[in-house]
């Protein structure tokens, strides 16, 4: 289980759910996974997307940004 919005990797931190790099986690991030979930798009980085930590980046992640953008839940 992830206790807040933000992952530690080796030497950088990055935000979970940050899909397109642009260091927010809103509706554009979710705009991206469902991209890529409809095969719009090639590929995201699915340890940013999966944030539902099912071990693929879907609609239901997008799903869950898009409540946590909307205020709805407060962490990813």
């Amino acid at each position: 289980p992830l206790a807040d919005a933000t992952i530690h990797y080796s030497s950088t931190s990055k935000d979970l759910g940050d899909v397109n790099g642009d260091g927010e986690v809103d509706n554009l991030d979710a705009a991206t996974i469902l991209k890529y979930d409809a095969g719009i798009i090639e590929s995201v980085d699915e340890m940013l997307a999966d944030v539902n930590n099912d071990g693929v980046a879907d609609n239901l992640d997008a799903a869950m940004i898009l409540k946590y953008d909307a205020g709805i839940i407060e962490s990813l």
